[in-house]
């Protein structure tokens, strides 16, 4: 008796497994390719880190609604607009590397990695070397307008 009910057991924590295995047709692919960046985007906040060799991260910066990006249709120029001054930017957008890289004031064809939290909300974190083994890394919240 004890025996069967092992067995039992057995079988059934195996169905059990086998039931949470996930059927890959079935499986949501999550993507962040296809981002349409052309439009108006606030700067909601832009954040400066040093990084030291060692990795420590310390806060240098810290804006919040600072401007806004206009990436225009050409997916090649547009504006960043702070304080009402209009700068001329540069853009291009990788879907395949989910990265955009920016040209602008300071932050010359900076790249970003892409996280994306919803159709209209991204987070973009670039890294800048600044010598010496130190870094800037700025990370920029967006909201889409």
């Amino acid at each position: 008796m004890i025996r069967n009910i092992g067995k039992i057991l057995l079988v059934v924590f195996g169905l059990f497994l086998a039931s949470c295995q996930p059927d890959s047709t079935d499986d949501p692919t999550p993507s962040t390719g296809g981002m349409d960046f052309t439009g108006t985007w606030n700067r909601d906040s832009v954040l400066v880190n040093d990084v030291a060799p060692n990795g420590l991260r310390s806060r240098v910066e810290s804006e919040a609604n600072f401007g806004k990006y206009t990436f225009n249709s050409d997916k090649q120029t547009g504006v960043l607009n702070l304080s009402g001054t209009d700068f001329g930017i540069t853009w291009n957008y990788n879907s395949t590397g989910n990265y955009i890289k920016i040209s602008e004031i300071d932050w010359i064809d900076q790249i970003y990695t892409i996280q994306k939290i919803s159709n209209s909300k991204l987070i973009i974190t670039g890294l800048k070397d600044v010598g010496g083994g130190f870094q800037n890394e700025r990370i920029i919240y967006l909201t889409k307008e």
